[in-house]
């Protein structure tokens, strides 16, 4: 038997094939797959570019993605892979719950997931799951990659509104490849930029620490951060659970210090949660 584990964010897309004895086979990465970000077309173009890659078809799949804890998301996925694969046996779940099964296994705790969004993830002694947070790049997702790219944004922009301009402005400006930041608004209403573009601008404002005004919105993000996993763990309600973080933004050393938790470190990536997943779905 081979299992195939997908975890896929609004970024890239990261696959793992391993055989029966957990031996890798290979693995491939493609473009973002959050269709509620990208769109659906991109979404399964990323995923079918890492499925290619493949040396072999798997016998069991379970992809965890982005988008797919709403009930259209999960049915979009599962069409997509079953339709790429068949004659594997195909299990969909969130990237949330993917990463909690590779990040903390199946005891109760909280993982904190901050890339291009933000959620926490918990587990109850009774394994029911919860979440807190994750509601996407619109109306939440708060802390996330994303979520400080709009922030740096918007601070470019107020510079430009009283006419301080700065480097901080135009560091933005370049790294969305553009000659003046208010380009950004046009851009953005005709889609040649996106969600991804502005959460790929978390690198550069990390780059800025501690400088202002990059520390006020870093810091802000992780009060966020923060702030989601206090909720979870006071939903988990189990003394001394074990707590982790997964995602570029999470696992950033400066974003660590400030958001202040004592995390310990994953003891698995995400595609390794797939698979275990996928075992269990036999």
């Amino acid at each position: 038997m081979t299992y195939l584990g997908i975890d896929g964010g609004g970024s890239k897309t990261s696959f793992l094939l391993v055989d029966d004895q957990d031996r890798e086979i290979c693995r491939s990465q493609s473009g973002p797959s959050n269709y509620l970000s990208v769109g659906k077309d991109a979404a399964a173009r990323s995923i079918l570019d890492g499925l290619s890659a493949l040396k072999s078809r798997p016998d069991v799949v379970c992809g965890g993605f982005a988008g797919a804890g709403r009930s259209e998301g999960l049915e979009f996925y599962r069409r997509v892979v079953e339709q790429a694969l068949p004659g594997s046996r195909v299990r969909i779940e969130s990237d949330a719950i993917v990463a909690y099964a590779g990040a903390i296994g199946l005891e109760p705790g909280v993982l904190l997931i901050a890339g291009t969004g933000s959620i926490a993830i918990g587990r109850l002694s009774d394994g029911t799951m919860i979440r807190v947070g994750g509601w996407g790049p619109h109306f939440g997702d708060e802390g996330g990659g994303f979520w400080i790219g709009r922030e740096a944004v918007r601070t470019a922009l107020r510079a430009v509104d009283s006419r301080t301009h700065n480097e901080f402005a135009d560091r933005i400006a370049a790294q969305l490849g553009m000659d003046s930041i208010p380009d950004v608004v046009s851009r953005w209403a005709t889609g040649t930029i996106g969600v991804p573009e502005i959460a790929a601008l978390f690198p550069v404002i990390i780059d800025m620490w501690p400088t202002e005004p990059a520390a006020s919105i870093l810091r802000s993000a992780a009060s966020q951060l923060r702030s989601l996993t206090e909720a979870a763990v006071g939903r988990v309600d189990v003394a001394n659970c074990r707590m982790s973080c997964s995602g570029s933004v999470a696992n950033n050393s400066v974003m660590r210090q400030l958001i202040g938790v004592g995390f310990q470190d994953p003891k698995a990536s995400p595609e390794y949660g797939a698979i275990a997943l996928a075992r269990s779905f036999l």
